[in-house]
């Protein structure tokens, strides 16, 4: 995988996975606030968010696997990107 690959990668990763938690958080703040039932509200926020960060998460990891067609995992590679003898 290039550098510039990667980098887009993480990215993408650390974006998916900071809104699909932050955004139902907050919301299930923002609803114990107005209706007084906290930390219900909360919890469930917090529980999808969690599960939208693994689904996010995972179906980027399995995109860009697919991508690559594992031919990084064919050629294992040493220091200096050199071929590793058998």
């Amino acid at each position: 995988m290039k550098k510039g690959t990667a980098l887009s990668l993480a990215w993408n990763l650390s974006w998916t996975m900071l809104f699909s938690l932050l955004i139902p958080l907050l919301g299930g703040v923002w609803l114990d606030k107005k209706l007084g039932t906290a930390p219900l509200f909360t919890l469930i926020g917090a529980l999808l968010g969690i599960l939208a960060a693994t689904v996010g998460v995972a179906r980027i990891a399995l995109r860009t696997f697919s991508q690559t067609g594992g031919e990084e995992a064919e050629h294992p590679r040493g220091e200096n990107d050199k071929e590793e003898p058998d």
